[in-house]
């Protein structure tokens, strides 16, 4: 068993003592520091970018124009870039994207993904290598529905998710939607990015999830609430284009809020910043606890597990995340101005990130072992 000691959050409050786990299931929480703990300080459950484009990786260039310019189907800039780019390229920038976000404390998103099957395909690639959990959507390489092409899709990914309702002839999103409900897949949409979108439409779509809202109504809103579907908000990426969301109002509607860091192109895929930026964003609007802010991001793990349990518990996926920062009263607050530096150790289906380094009696065994296949290889 391998075990962190220090203050951890078991969906309520921080408690002093340590959690350990076997393979990637965490089979003990208890009072007290563990003997040789692997790593100490704050020990959370592992963040969920619960809204990506990782494929964006792919373009460096500083970045001008509007949204539609840069982001929207056919034609934005992203989109063009991503037609000429080689594949090797877009695993490679996919997967630096990725490693960030391990690095930054998170385990597990859920990414839009462009392309159809090819672009599937890429994305398996670039995160075959890495310790992180992910939640695969598709979508049609073009604006319209062919039955065959949304079946192999369907088949090879979690679900089909698309860029809004306004972008598609009606009659090709409502078969695309019914296709996924009759795989028992997961359907998700942006919607009320760029202009406000009539709710009640998109939500005959029976949407897992929607993203963005930043332009709907305190109606919109209610009705969400009241079908009981969560929105993905992200902050950074609305304030680039000059929109923030209104986070204490959406909430204040009963909304349910999970975080994501949208396009890799204009934001690094890093759930600490957005957390911090988010709430800034919630406190020109009025403010909200920043526990909110941090529970956003945990909400997120029902993608893949609708049971998932907000704190660490026994039995749970050995996700966690050990944070140099204090515990107590106060843990709530400094999680929000965390930064990179601050994570000591990420522990994604219970493989730690990085690696422990070897003791002595290990690295000795290790250097035996390389040995011996040397000599049998001759």
């Amino acid at each position: 068993m391998q075990r962190v000691s220090g203050s951890y959050y078991d969906g309520r409050r921080f408690r002093e003592g340590s959690v350990g786990w076997e393979d990637d299931v965490v089979v003990e929480v208890r009072p007290g520091r563990a003997r040789t703990p692997l790593a100490e300080g704050l020990i959370v459950p592992g963040l969920w970018n619960a809204h990506t484009h990782l494929g964006d990786a792919i373009v460096t260039q500083e970045l001008k124009g509007t949204l539609e310019e840069l982001v929207a189907p056919p034609h934005g800039l992203k989109h063009r870039v991503l037609a000429k780019a080689k594949d090797a390229a877009v695993i490679a920038a996919m997967r630096r994207a990725m490693a960030t976000m391990v690095r930054t404390g998170t385990t597990g998103f859920a990414d839009f993904r462009e392309g159809g099957l090819k672009g599937l395909k890429l994305l398996y690639a670039a995160v075959a290598a890495l310790p992180i959990q992910g939640i695969a959507l598709g979508r049609p390489v073009e604006l319209s529905y062919d039955p065959r092409e949304v079946a192999a899709i369907l088949r090879a990914s979690d679900g089909i998710a698309v860029s809004s309702y306004i972008d598609w002839p009606r009659h090709a999103i409502e078969k695309l939607a019914a296709d996924v409900r009759r795989a028992k897949k997961i359907f998700a949409i942006h919607c009320s990015e760029r202009v406000r979108e009539d709710i009640d439409t998109v939500l005959d779509l029976k949407p897992a999830f929607l993203v963005h809202m930043v332009q709907a109504t305190d109606a919109d809103l209610e009705r969400c609430a009241d079908a009981d579907v969560p929105i993905v908000v992200c902050p950074r990426s609305n304030a680039f284009f000059g929109m923030t969301p209104d986070i204490p109002r959406m909430l204040g509607h009963g909304v349910e809020l999970r975080l994501g860091t949208d396009n890799a192109m204009i934001n690094t895929p890093s759930l600490l910043r957005e957390m911090e930026f988010a709430y800034r964003v919630a406190r020109m609007k009025g403010g909200v606890p920043a526990r909110e802010i941090f529970e956003m991001v945990l909400r997120g793990r029902r993608m893949s597990d609708r049971d998932a349990p907000s704190g660490i518990r026994v039995g749970a996926r050995a996700d966690l995340v050990i944070l140099d920062l204090p515990g107590g009263p106060n843990a709530f607050a400094s999680l929000v101005r965390a930064s990179a530096s601050d994570v000591r150790l990420v522990v994604s289906g219970g493989r730690p990130w990085p690696a422990p380094a070897p003791s002595v009696r290990d690295a000795s065994m290790i250097r035996r072992r390389r040995r011996g296949v040397a000599r049998s290889t001759r």
